[in-house]
C-alpha cells in the first residue's frame, strides 16, 4: 500500500494515475473516509464491490465535480434544484432519477436500479476539490469499510483493515460522520439517512 498524506504534491497526481488504472483507492471526504474508483471502469467498479463485499444489487453513488456536471447525468425537478443550489457541495447525498442519455458516462454495474435512480455528491473538502481539478471523469464511490461495518474515520482504521489496497490518502475530516442521503422525486423529499445536513 502506498500511502500519502493529502498536502503532498505528488498526491493528486498518483491518484488520478491509479484511477484511470482500474485501481481502488481509499482519501478523506468532508465526511468520511472514502473508496474510490474511475466510474465508467466495468471492471473497477466490480473490484469496488470486491473490496467492500458489498451486494452487486446496491446501486453505487457518485461523486461529480460541480452542479453542472450533475445536470448531465440527473434529471433536477424543481425541489431537487432549490435543494442542490443551498446544500451543495456539502455533506448531502441526493438520490435522483439518471438521465438515459448519461447511460454511457456510467458502468452498466453501478446501478442495477430498475427505477434508475442514484446517487451523487459534490463534496466539501481539500482533497476531493484538488483531485476535480486534474481528474475529468466521476467517480464511483463508498464508504471505505466492509458492507455492514462502521464507516473509517481515520487512516489507521484503512491500513489495519484493507492492507492490500493500492493507494491510501490520508487527511482531515471535517464531520467524522456519513452524510445525509435524501430521495427527490416528483417533487417529494424522502430522508433515507440523517446525517450533518438537516433538510
Amino acid at each position: 500500500m502506498l500511502v500519502l498524506n493529502e498536502k503532498n504534491e505528488k498526491a493528486v497526481g498518483l491518484a488520478c494515475e491509479f484511477l484511470r488504472a482500474g485501481k481502488v483507492i481509499s482519501f478523506p471526504t468532508d465526511t468520511i473516509y472514502a473508496f474510490a474508483v474511475e466510474a465508467s471502469n466495468s471492471k473497477a467498479v466490480e473490484d469496488l464491490y470486491k473490496i467492500k463485499n458489498r451486494d452487486e444489487k446496491k446501486p453505487i453513488a457518485i461523486f461529480v465535480r460541480d452542479l453542472d456536471a450533475a445536470k448531465k447525468i440527473f434529471v433536477f425537478d424543481e425541489k431537487a434544484e432549490e435543494i442542490a443550489n443551498k446544500f451543495l457541495p456539502g455533506a448531502l447525498t441526493l438520490i435522483l432519477e439518471t438521465r438515459s442519455e448519461a447511460s454511457y458516462l456510467l458502468a452498466p454495474n453501478l446501478n442495477k436500479n430498475q427505477d434508475k435512480s442514484l446517487g451523487f455528491r459534490i463534496v466539501d473538502s481539500f482533497f476531493v476539490s484538488e483531485l476535480f481539478k486534474k481528474f475529468s471523469g466521476i467517480l464511483a464511490v463508498t464508504s471505505a469499510n466492509l458492507s455492514g461495518e462502521k464507516s473509517a474515520t481515520s487512516s489507521d482504521e484503512i491500513k489495519n483493515n484493507f492492507p492490500h489496497l493500492d493507494l491510501l490518502i490520508e487527511g482531515e475530516l471535517f464531520y467524522k460522520s456519513a452524510s445525509t442521503v435524501a430521495k427527490i422525486a416528483n417533487n417529494e423529499v424522502t430522508i433515507l439517512r440523517s446525517g450533518p445536513i438537516n433538510l
